[in-house]
């Protein structure tokens, strides 16, 4: 493995992303500010290309038709992030790990005055609110809703879900008793890995943190995340061989690796509640995440929305004001619930508490907000964990000899990598 070549690209990414998130952006005065109507126009862009997108739309043409002040001009692309950049968006949907490197870098303004001028305080909030949009003692976001990892179960072969890790392995011999094609759950190789990767890191009570930079090199570390290289290798409670998200695809019996396995449970995305629900309808189970380490706990990200800091005239902070208002009543919220998101707001998450059975997903993903871990609050978080997500859980579900001592040298590696991308000396 080319290790200086791997340095050498991550650093490059890191530089190019937050050039272009440095690079000043001046309002856009070529851009009419009103409709053609009169109305004061907010532009709002969001990466809500999924399902979900409806949801919010909802919300928006709801506040559009709501009044004839203002207008929410909205906008959703998959690399939102990028055209948020090189354009003058009012507003941008922010995960919760990408916040504090946007913050650091400019482009976001504080919205003290606008949750003031709205009628909105963070105690309107689940408490880990605060936590997820406040940086430097400042409020830079308004909180949306948690995305925790989620499990789903098959109701048909195994009565009820797991509690921890002793569980998963009497389902798995269960169900190899009756097919050796059945197991408990299936570990993939990419893609929710940080989920995972950091799920048990919360669970064993690791901090990753390190005066600004990931430390993966630690000796507690290796021993939690063999857990995973366990499952496959040494307990066999996931199928072998798994690759791009087949912890759902084999849930699905769809894997491409190995069409005959089906697992019972998915640790997952909520974003593959859809497909779930339309194949097993009342068959599918949702259930907390499991304690696989030594308490419970579960990382997921997070969506806020933040306010560009080209937004300095008056008439637009009020406008942006008076649509977080309208959002954030239960009646309009609760839209998002119904795309299976689990919205932080307090009012709201009544509301869903009220109607469980309608809000199935968002119900039992907000039981797990008391025990939810957010990304460390570092500096260009995404690219500092880019060689764990693609490189090391990988290896680490892949090898079937592995040991704690050749994970640790991968560790290093992802941790000075971590490191330089951090600009940590």
């Amino acid at each position: 493995m080319n290790y200086k070549k791997i340095l050498s690209l991550a650093l490059t990414a890191a530089m190019t992303v937050g050039l272009a998130a440095c690079s000043p952006k001046k309002p856009d005065t070529s851009k009419n500010n009103t409709t053609s109507d009169g109305r004061i126009k907010i532009r709002f862009i969001n990466g809500f290309t999924g399902g979900d997108g409806e949801y919010m739309k909802k919300i928006t043409d709801g506040f559009n038709k709501s009044q004839n002040k203002y207008f929410v001009e909205e906008l959703q692309e998959k690399d939102h992030y990028t055209k948020f950049k090189a354009d003058n968006f009012d507003l941008v949907v922010m995960h919760v790990n990408n916040l504090t490197t946007y913050v650091k870098d400019g482009s976001l303004r504080e919205m003290n005055d606008i949750y003031d001028k709205a009628g909105i305080k963070i105690g309107d909030f689940h408490p880990i609110a605060e936590k997820l949009v406040t940086r430097d003692g400042k409020l830079y976001a308004i909180p949306l809703d948690i995305h925790p990892l989620t499990m789903f179960y098959n109701k048909k072969l195994i009565s009820k879900a797991p509690e921890n890790y002793e569980d998963l392995i009497k389902i798995n011999q269960e169900l190899q008793s009756k097919d050796k094609n059945l197991y408990a759950l299936g570990v993939p190789n990419s893609g929710l890995v940080e989920f995972y990767m950091l799920t048990i890191a919360a669970q064993d009570g690791i901090k990753l943190d390190k005066d600004g930079y990931l430390n993966f090199a630690q000796p507690e570390y290796a021993k939690s995340l063999m857990k995973f290289h366990d499952m496959i290798w040494k307990d066999k409670i996931s199928p072998e061989g798994l690759g791009l998200d087949g912890e759902f695809q084999s849930f699905m019996k769809e894997s491409k690796e190995n069409a005959a396995v089906q697992t019972a449970i998915a640790l997952t995305g909520p974003w593959f509640y859809g497909a779930a629900k339309e194949k097993y309808g009342d068959d599918l189970g949702i259930g907390t995440i499991p304690v696989l380490g030594q308490k419970k706990a579960v990382y997921g990200n997070g969506h806020t929305i933040a306010v560009s800091k080209t937004v300095t005239d008056d008439k637009k902070i009020e406008a942006i004001a008076e649509f977080f208002k309208y959002m954030y009543k239960p009646e309009n919220l609760i839209n998002w619930a119904d795309a299976g998101q689990a919205p932080l707001h307090k009012a709201t998450m009544e509301l869903v508490n009220k109607n469980k059975d309608k809000y199935q997903l968002a119900y039992y993903n907000q039981q797990q907000f008391d025990t939810f871990v957010q990304a460390p609050d570092v500096y260009q978080f995404g690219e500092q964990i880019r060689y764990m997500n693609e490189t090391v859980f990988n290896k680490l579900v892949s090898t079937k000899n592995l040991t704690e001592d050749e994970l640790m040298i991968e560790l290093k590696n992802a941790t000075e990598l971590a490191k330089q991308v951090s600009g940590i000396k």
